[in-house]
């Protein structure tokens, strides 16, 4: 499988890391949890991940080991598809009207495997364990947005925030750990941190190191009894063996892109359960370059951008196309903005108001300016690793060559591609962004945004984005957000591409309602069916 490498600058990842146990070297090897070491080898649906270096979420730094461990803790809130809150262990919630703190009121009834009940002792201790995790942790990030939680009854909890920040929920998706299970053993490697007890639908019977997980379907678990009573989780060393076990059956479940799915579905072997996730995709202008500072001509280049063509011919259609940076998924996505639908006419149009002909009948445009005749050139840089990439930049070369341009392609390794990207050594740029779900785009279009390597200014765009970043309650952000993406529609400082598809390919054995977010794929897991084949 080709490997697809994308500029993942910014992320609000939640990282994760591995696990071992203590005792003799039996028990090293293959610990039980709440009963006998399993010799035989039963029926279950079959996953993948890395090897673990702890089995305590919150200490986690691995993203395929956070996956799993998602089956074992529920957050305090999930979030659907379009990036709204629902319950979880919070049961319901009501911001403040300046929007820096937030009264939680927990779910009563859910208990730990162990019959204990979750409590607001456990969420204001797991916000605590988030404080004292490794700065990679998965969930670290929480503590940019979170200022503190303070316990107020048995069952309820205020968040503070740092600021009257319109995402702060957003930051809340942690998972709930027990305080008197854990007891303030903050060590990702301490026996309790490899023995995991939890308050999901599955609960840890045996882990062997570097070998698998065993899960079964836990009795406390408050919500629906898990259809499939017994999970495996086959330890991997990284995404090629998850494919090729996956390829020869060992595995019943693949998560990658889903560009993967015509080879999948041809063999016959699975079902592909899509979803938009983060990844971001676009064209950018240098703004340090006068020649990029004319709207029309950033205009011109949008029109004469086929995006329709390149979802089928570079995203085979797995994904979803978008007009602004936000995900067209996302509840905050505005719809009614300028389109720049392609239109190679309407691109000449643009030039030849701005100025650009060609005089000499060369085929490339040249403009007078202040005496000085300038070429229309301009390079395009993209990583030469990235196939996807190559084919948008190529497609954007030859469109632009008809209508006049003068263009370069810039392939660089990703490292260099990378460098002169932030460093501005570029014209236009094809690139990408693994985009946070805590949805702040200040960052990329702020003036003096951190991830503003475009060196776009504009005082109107500030303004918006304040407005945005700052809306407190539904309608108003909202209506924020639609009138900074309707400005930056106008503005196009980035042309907008697409967010790309990932997906969840599943062996002919499992059936049942599959669901995947990107928050969670396994999302659902208790309605899924699982039939042992022959």
């Amino acid at each position: 499988m080709k490997k697809r490498i994308w500029l993942l600058l910014l992320t609000l990842c939640l990282g994760l890391t591995a696990c071992g146990q203590g005792g003799t070297q039996e028990e090293e090897d293959f610990t039980a949890v709440g009963g006998e070491n399993l010799q035989a080898e039963e029926a279950a649906l079959t996953l993948s991940m890395r090897i673990p270096e702890t089995l305590n979420p919150l200490l986690n730094r691995e993203e395929t080991v956070d996956r799993i461990l998602k089956l074992m803790y529920l957050p305090l809130m999930e979030f659907d598809e379009s990036g709204k809150a629902c319950p979880a262990v919070a049961e319901s919630w009501e911001m403040a009207a300046d929007g820096k703190t937030l009264t939680v009121k927990l779910d009563s009834g859910i208990r730990w495997q162990n019959g204990g009940l979750v409590t607001a002792d456990d969420v204001v201790y797991s916000l605590n364990t988030i404080k004292n995790a490794p700065e990679d942790s998965v969930y670290k990030k929480v503590l940019n947005y979170v200022s503190g939680c303070t316990k107020t009854g048995e069952y309820t909890v205020v968040f503070t925030f740092y600021e009257n920040f319109s995402s702060n929920m957003a930051a809340l998706r942690f998972p709930i750990i027990s305080a008197s299970y854990y007891g303030g053993q903050n060590d990702p490697k301490a026996d309790i941190n490899l023995t995991p007890m939890g308050n999901g639908p599955y609960s840890m019977v045996s882990y062997k190191q570097a070998a698998e997980l065993i899960l079964e379907a836990n009795s406390s678990y408050h919500g629906e009894t898990p259809n499939i009573s017994r999970i495996r989780v086959k330890v991997t060393a990284g995404e090629e063996t998850d494919i090729n076990s996956f390829e020869q059956g060992m595995t019943d479940v693949l998560v990658t892109d889903a560009m993967e799915a015509g080879r999948y579905a041809d063999e016959g072997i699975s079902g592909i359960y899509q979803y938009t996730s983060n990844q971001y995709d676009f064209i950018a202008f240098n703004f340090n370059k006068e020649l990029f500072q004319d709207k029309s001509l950033r205009q011109a280049v949008a029109y004469a951008l086929p995006k329709e063509s390149l979802m089928e011919s570079v995203y085979l259609n797995y994904g979803v196309m978008t007009n602004t940076p936000i995900n067209p998924k996302s509840w905050l996505y505005e719809e009614n903005v300028a389109l720049y639908n392609y239109n190679p006419g309407m691109a000449s149009t643009f030039l030849k108001n701005s100025g650009w002909a060609d005089a000499d009948k060369n085929g490339r445009l040249e403009k007078n300016v202040n005496g000085v005749t300038q070429s229309l050139k301009a390079t395009i840089l993209v990583n030469k690793e990235n196939t996807g990439r190559l084919q948008i930049a190529s497609k954007l070369k030859e469109e632009l060559t008809a209508i006049g341009f003068d263009i370069t392609i810039d392939k660089q390794p990703f490292a260099a591609y990378q460098e002169k990207f932030i460093n501005g050594q570029y014209d236009i740029v094809v690139g990408g962004w693994k985009c946070s779900e805590v949805t702040d785009l200040t960052p990329f279009f702020g003036t003096e945004g951190s991830l503003n390597y475009i060196g776009y200014s504009n005082a109107e765009v500030d303004q918006l984005l304040a407005a945005a970043k700052s809306a407190i309650g539904e309608g108003p952000t909202l209506l924020a957000y639609s009138s900074l993406q309707k400005k930056l529609a106008e503005e196009l400082p980035y042309i907008s591409i697409a967010y790309r598809n990932q997906a969840v390919f599943a062996s002919k054995n499992v059936g049942g309602e599959i669901s995947p977010v990107e928050s969670n794929v396994f999302r659902g897991i208790e309605t899924w069916t699982y039939e042992k084949g022959e």
